[in-house]
């Protein structure tokens, strides 16, 4: 019998991966704004995991521009990693509070509100609008001007709004920062808070046994991905400004798998040889395990 994480995440593949029931036609009705909401109620309101969910629409989406998909996964993320922010404006600009409002237009809010705080290319009448046109189109005309003027005082009052602790300032759990404090003190706690906001690029460590790391790197400029070769680390790159990872020909070909320097590191501190037997007891996904046969240069199957 299935758990209801399986059923949950068989669910989202079901509505993202294929496209049950929908015509080509049906898909080109939805703009990003309505995909982004969906992928969001499945999320926050079903439980299901944000990475399965996200990945699975934009493998079905693959015919929207380069943009319109970046839209997606930056309103996606951007939401679910600032919602305890997002909650506490929301809270203090709508007297019906965010845990009483219907869980459709609480994501929409949320996802707007997002939109209004951090994404400064897309202008705040351009977000009312939209969420206004989402909520009447999800049968919830009724509602059209609670979200118009929650929306328009968020806009309004954005530059004021005064973080009353870490936790809303960070949108992190206060729990965390609590078990962190004490190991830590308060200083570097806030520290490791904020280094969660900075840009990171995409490591990935490349395959030398089938392809060069100039093979590479010639592969991933054709597909004008951003790139950087940090020093000391022949086996490594940096990823930025790329659409989505499976679209890489690097990727599809096996050249490249994406693992954290740290990680990487561990193959070669274990320096193996062919002939050593090696019991990884904590694998999973297992990209260090994979690592292992290629450090020894293998290109035989192994176990």
């Amino acid at each position: 019998m299935e758990n209801r994480t399986a059923v949950k995440n068989r669910a989202a593949v079901n509505r993202y991966g294929k496209p049950a029931g929908k015509s080509a036609r049906d898909m080109k009705t939805e703009n990003e704004r309505e995909i982004a909401l969906d992928i969001l109620m499945e999320i926050l309101e079903k439980g299901a995991f944000s990475h399965v969910v996200l990945n699975q629409a934009l493998n079905k989406y693959q015919y929207m521009t380069k943009q319109e998909r970046s839209f997606i996964t930056r309103t996606v993320e951007g939401t679910l990693e600032n919602r305890i922010q997002i909650d506490y404006v929301l809270d203090s600009c709508s007297k019906t509070k965010v845990n009483k409002m219907k869980p459709l237009i609480r994501t929409l809010l949320r996802m707007s509100v997002y939109q209004i705080l951090y994404m400064d290319r897309v202008p705040d009448s351009a977000v009312c609008n939209e969420a206004v046109k989402l909520a009447v189109k999800r049968k919830f005309a009724g509602l059209k001007g609670f979200v118009n003027g929650v929306l328009r005082t968020v806009a309004r009052e954005k530059g004021t709004f005064v973080w009353p602790d870490l936790s809303v300032r960070y949108s992190m759990p206060q729990w965390i920062l609590d078990m962190w404090t004490a190991e830590y003190g308060p200083k570097r706690t806030e520290s490791i808070v904020k280094s969660f906001f900075e840009e990171k690029s995409t490591t990935v460590r490349c395959n030398l046994n089938k392809a060069s790391r100039e093979e590479i790197l010639m592969s991933l400029h054709s597909q004008d991905v951003v790139t950087e070769c940090p020093e000391g680390y022949d086996n490594l790159i940096y990823l930025k400004k790329y659409d989505y990872l499976e679209s890489l020909e690097a990727f599809e070909k096996g050249l490249i798998q994406v693992q954290d320097m740290s990680s990487s590191l561990v193959g070669l501190a274990a320096s193996p040889k062919k002939g050593d037997y090696i019991i990884d007891v904590c694998g999973a996904p297992g990209g260090k395990s994979l690592h292992l046969p290629i450090c020894w240069q293998a290109r035989e199957p192994w176990m």
